[in-house]
This record gives C-alpha cells, sequence and structure tokens, in this order.
C-alpha cells in the first residue's frame, strides 16, 4: 500500500558534517569546519521543503549528505522508515535510485565531452537498466517530459542555453524514478525570465510524479513560489522551521526577519513602506563558533542570557518552530 502525502519520508536526526581545514592543532585540538551542526529535520512525503540562508551556511552541505555526497560525522538519516547507515554498500546503491539531485550550475553539472543521450542514459546503465533500446526509449520520455525535442539527444550540452541545460540536468535525476529529489539552487544561475519556467517545470513535475522535494536557496522570492514548508538555517544550524505562509507572515526569528526585510513586495504602496534591516557585524567563522546563540553576535536583541545558553528549537504554537530566547511557546 502506497503511504499517504504528508507522511513523513526523510527524517533527519542530529546531523552533524565536519570537514577537516588544516592539519595543524589550534586550540589544542585538529582545526575544523563544522559546515552543519546538529541538523534535525523531517521532509514529508509529497510536500517542497525549502531550507534557505545566507551563502556559507550549511545549506549544500546538508543537501550533499543526505544524497550521499559527503560523509556523515554524527547523526542519522532514515528514508521511508529505514537507517540509511544499516545497510550494506549493495542495498545502499539499489537504495540510491529513489534519491537523487539537481545541481545549482547547469554548465558545470554537464559534461560538455558527452552527448544529452549518453548523459541522461548514464544512471540507467550505471544501475543496469533495460537494454540499449530500452534506455533509448526512457530517454526520449525524459527529454519530452522536461519539455525537450527527442532530437536533443543527439547534440552536445553547449548547444543549449542554461535553462535547456538545466531541463537536461533535470531529465537525468528523473531517469531512475527517484521520490525524493534534492534542488541546489536549481534557478540561481538562470536568467530572470527563465527561472519562472524552471519552477513551473518542477511543480508540475512534482504533480505529476508524486515527487518530494527539498529545494536549498537563497532567494526567497523563488521560495514563496514554490514550497510549502521552510527551513531556515544560520551557521550550519537551523533556527525556524514552519509552513511557507508562517514564515513569510509571521517570522519570529531576529535573522528570518532580517533575511525577509530585503524581499521586494509586488505593492507599490508596501514596497515604499517596506522597513529593510541590515544586520550588523561579521558573520562568525565555523571554526569558532560563538558561546551561546551563534546570532547574537548580529543581534540587535542579544541579551546576556543569548550568550551563555543555545537555544533549542520550540514549537512557537501551530508547529512553528523557532530557536530563540526572545519568544515563548504559548501556555
Amino acid at each position: 500500500m502506497t503511504a499517504a502525502l504528508g507522511e513523513p519520508l526523510v527524517e533527519v536526526r542530529a546531523l552533524t558534517v565536519e570537514f577537516r581545514v588544516a592539519a595543524r592543532e589550534w586550540r589544542g585540538s585538529k582545526l575544523r569546519l563544522r559546515a552543519v551542526d546538529d541538523v534535525s529535520l523531517t521532509l514529508r512525503r509529497g510536500e517542497t521543503t525549502a531550507l534557505v540562508g545566507e551563502s556559507g551556511c550549511g545549506k549544500t552541505t546538508f543537501g550533499r549528505a543526505l544524497v550521499g555526497l559527503y560523509q556523515l560525522d554524527r547523526g542519522t538519516v532514515v528514508f521511508d522508515g529505514i537507517d540509511m547507515a544499516e545497510l550494506s554498500s549493495g542495498q545502499l546503491r539499489r537504495f540510491r535510485r529513489r534519491i537523487q539531485m539537481i545541481f545549482q550550475d547547469p554548465y558545470a553539472s554537464l559534461n560538455p565531452r558527452m552527448k544529452v543521450q549518453d548523459i541522461v542514459e548514464e544512471p540507467l546503465r550505471a544501475h543496469r537498466i533495460g537494454n540499449s533500446s530500452e534506455r533509448s526509449a526512457r530517454v526520449r520520455e525524459l527529454l519530452a517530459l522536461v519539455g525537450l525535442p527527442s532530437e536533443s539527444g543527439s547534440r552536445f550540452p553547449h548547444a543549449f542555453s542554461g535553462g535547456q541545460r538545466q531541463r537536461i540536468g533535470i531529465a537525468r535525476a528523473l531517469a531512475l524514478h527517484p521520490e525524493f529529489i534534492v534542488a541546489d539552487e536549481p534557478v540561481s544561475a538562470l536568467d530572470v525570465s527563465i527561472q519562472a519556467q524552471i519552477v513551473n517545470l518542477l511543480k508540475d513535475l512534482q504533480d505529476q510524479l508524486g515527487l518530494t522535494l527539498l529545494v536549498i536557496s537563497h532567494d526567497l522570492a523563488v521560495v514563496r513560489q514554490m514550497t510549502d514548508r521552510v527551513a531556515v538555517m544560520y551557521l550550519g544550524s537551523i533556527v525556524e522551521i514552519g509552513a511557507r505562509d508562517d514564515v513569510f507572515q509571521h517570522p519570529l526569528h531576529p535573522y528570518t526577519n532580517a533575511l525577509l526585510s530585503v524581499v521586494s513586495i509586488p505593492d507599490p504602496a508596501l514596497e515604499r513602506a517596506r522597513e529593510v534591516r541590515i544586520l550588523s557585524g561579521e558573520v562568525p567563522s565555523p571554526i569558532d563558533l560563538p558561546s551561546g546563540c551563534r546570532f547574537r553576535t548580529r543581534c540587535p536583541f542579544a541579551s546576556e542570557v543569548c550568550e551563555r545558553v543555545e537555544p533549542q528549537l520550540k514549537d512557537a504554537g501551530t508547529g512553528h518552530l523557532v530557536a530563540c530566547h526572545l519568544v515563548h511557546p504559548p501556555q
């Protein structure tokens, strides 16, 4: 029996990813950068969740860790009730068909020496699916699905525009009939006129194929168009999670407020009245995180407790979670 929409598909528990950045010791220990720090997140079947934040906050590292491109230092990823860490290498290889990724740069993510037919067919060959004619038929089906003519398969990537290349990348990600796709900044490298086309394509594919999406983005205007839930990340930690409308209309964390304050509003009167909140100070180094709340060095409301105690995510009502000492849950 197929699981119902809205049930948990991916459950991330206390995920931590660190990188060694120098061979020397610093403060008595090996110098390591904690890109993702103790992050827990549930992604529901059939929904689109956005992971947003400034560049360098750990969004892409988190997404790549989910699909197995980075090793976890701590934590677990449970997919459809199965802990991926408990799978053998053979089981994990078969399991990975269900999880795919769309990369940010459509120019760098496609091999310029391979024809489109070979690029899209590559996952099928790697997993030994079908014979040559069956794989070719599947490639034609995928190209049509993403809005490209069937003869595109005989051409090289340089013959296509950025938007068309991203469609090729999407076709490749769909080749193995995945259930879950991580889309890392899927439109940020494209012209604004093309971005809406790719956003609409992803939404149509989700409806048609029943996909679950994690969209990694710094563009909150795009996030507002295509997501159901929003998670806000700062310095490797999630500081706010909620339904899209809750987060956009009633942001609770000072960092979320600052991010949303710079998003343009289509209404001229509201746009003129909009108050832009510019954050002061520099983003701390993830090698040497501040004590307590990691946002306190840039927060205009920081108090003494913020320096001593790191806030944990708490429910501020109706499943809207926030990690901030200033917000108190309803009694």
